[in-house]
């Protein structure tokens, strides 16, 4: 049954390259919007101009919302501004920007909001439209946005961040709460959020285009490789994957792909003949590199949420190698992939595992059938069925074929 466009606005507080999982997110979920026939406005506070230009060339409308953040989130700030976020973001979870009002305060059939920092979760309330809000990490409950305190994840809530998390819970209230995973939910229902009465647990789809109809076989001479991909951030565990390492395993090799504030360590290691640096790839980059890994390797060092990452790996048939921290839901431990400890020597053992072929080869095909749980089309009819429950008028809302 064809339903009627819905008019959508997509809201994520920033844009900037490189763009993390949740960004990426947000624009794969507004392509399927207007590929099957709806009308998507996509709000942010920061824009890279190029991206920016790209997706107005592909006729999104795009509005910018300067939020309240004294520096671009993609840069650290000076030593006094942190507080003064920290200050303005608790502001912003009591009064909304007007400009914000204006964006959000009509034209909409529902509101998707995928982040608030910088602008701060007061937005939620700032629209007449039913509001979604996606939760893709642990900003809710932790400045941070990680739980992890000295590098440790935090077993309970400091209470500044409780004091503040009263705060966004009445925020949060006429808001319907999205989580990609049940771990996540759990996590903020330990750390102290009220949640609203409306909640979903709806994993995330991904897509990589067209597969191969078969995947390529390795060549048999050649070298096992291990790919990481990401940000290059000490949350997603680049140092512990350096360390772990070390100087190489016999057969194999590391190619690290990413940017970010540990390129210098990765760069080090790569002119010490390590590693090899691919730098940050584009989409198509992206394929190329998984198509030519064994292997992918994971080694976050915090909950994660859900891993765009290991969703790639994943839909391009290979074993994941991660942590018990991150544990991806898409990868089951011993069957499409090795969990280990977040410890170097442990990394190191789960990696020396994946250098058996035939294992590798097991893992492989366990991860091509679990590609199906990703299926991008299904995903976005669960998404459009939860707009059609929210909306006013109950209206059916259907994909436009």
């Amino acid at each position: 049954m064809v339903g009627c466009a819905v008019r959508i606005a997509q809201v994520i507080s920033s844009l900037l390259g490189p763009l993390g999982g949740a960004e990426q997110y947000c624009l794969a979920l507004s392509r399927w919007l207007r590929d099957h026939g709806h009308e998507v406005t996509i709000v942010t506070g920061w824009l890279d101009p190029a991206i920016g230009a790209g997706l107005r060339a592909e006729g999104f409308v795009v509005v910018v919302v300067p939020g309240r953040r004294p520096y671009p989130p993609d840069r650290k700030g000076p030593r006094l501004a942190a507080p003064l976020f920290h200050l303005l973001d608790l502001v912003g979870s009591v009064v909304t920007a007007p400009g914000l009002r204006r964006a959000l305060g009509s034209g909409f059939d529902v509101v998707h909001v995928h982040r608030v920092a910088g602008w701060g979760s007061a937005l939620l309330r700032s629209t007449p439209a039913p509001v979604v809000l996606t939760v893709h990490d642990y900003a809710l409950v932790d400045t941070t946005t990680t739980l992890l305190r000295g590098g440790v994840e935090a077993e309970r809530a400091p209470l500044v961040q409780r004091l503040r998390t009263r705060v966004v819970s009445h925020s949060i209230e006429r808001a319907h709460l999205v989580f990609p995973r049940e771990r996540l939910r759990a996590r903020h229902l330990a750390w102290g959020l009220r949640l609203p009465e409306r909640v979903s647990v709806i994993p995330h789809g991904w897509d990589l285009g067209p597969a191969p109809a078969a995947p390529a076989p390795a060549p048999q001479d050649g070298p096992v490789v291990f790919l990481f991909l990401g940000k290059l951030l000490p949350a997603k565990g680049v140092g512990l994957l350096l360390d772990a390492w070390g100087e190489g395993i016999e057969g194999a090799e590391l190619w690290i792909a990413g940017a970010g504030p540990l390129d210098a360590a990765v760069v080090e290691a790569a002119d010490a003949g390590r590693v090899r640096r691919l730098g940050w790839l584009d989409e198509t980059g992206r394929r190329t590199a998984l198509a030519a890994a064994s292997a992918l390797v994971l080694p976050s060092t915090w909950p994660e949420n859900f891993v765009l990452t290991a969703a790639e790996g994943v839909l391009a048939g290979l074993p994941v190698v991660s942590t018990t921290v991150a544990a991806p839901p898409v990868v089951d431990d011993g069957e499409n992939g090795i969990l280990t400890a977040a410890d170097a020597s442990s990394l190191r053992a789960g990696m020396v595992r994946l250098m058996d072929g035939d294992l590798r080869d097991r893992m492989a095909a366990a991860s091509r059938a679990r590609a199906a749980d990703l299926d991008f089309d299904l995903h976005g009819e669960r998404v459009l069925e939860l707009y059609a429950s929210e909306s006013a008028g109950a209206r059916p809302v259907r994909a436009r074929r």
